[in-house]
């Protein structure tokens, strides 16, 4: 079973329905219907059920991705990009993973 894995801060967040989705740097390949384990520091925290699979260039990731990410703006969103992969580029893949959580 995929897993995808989250910074701990987020795990609340995703918990109580704020954050439905999940923007990785590149493509990323995930089946919509799949069902992964949602971790973060090494453990499992729940399931998730995958909805859709979008890949958009930075540059075209608007604000209400950031939104369903979590965020409150897509600048806010783009902030925390850049501390996680450090240097990022408009032109650059990122693929947006709609989840619904299950359990």
């Amino acid at each position: 079973m995929q897993s995808i894995n989250f910074d701990s801060k987020f795990v609340e967040m995703i918990r109580l329905g704020r954050k439905k989705s999940t923007i990785r740097r590149g493509i990323k390949i995930f089946s919509k219907g799949s069902v992964v384990n949602l971790t973060s520091d090494g453990r499992v925290f729940g399931k998730a059920r995958i909805i859709k699979v979008i890949v958009k260039r930075l540059d075209e990731i608007g604000e209400e991705d950031a939104k369903l990410d979590g965020f409150e703006s897509r600048e806010e969103l783009f902030s925390e990009l850049k501390r996680i992969y450090g240097s990022i580029d408009e032109k650059e893949f990122f693929t947006i993973i709609h989840f619904e959580v299950i359990d």
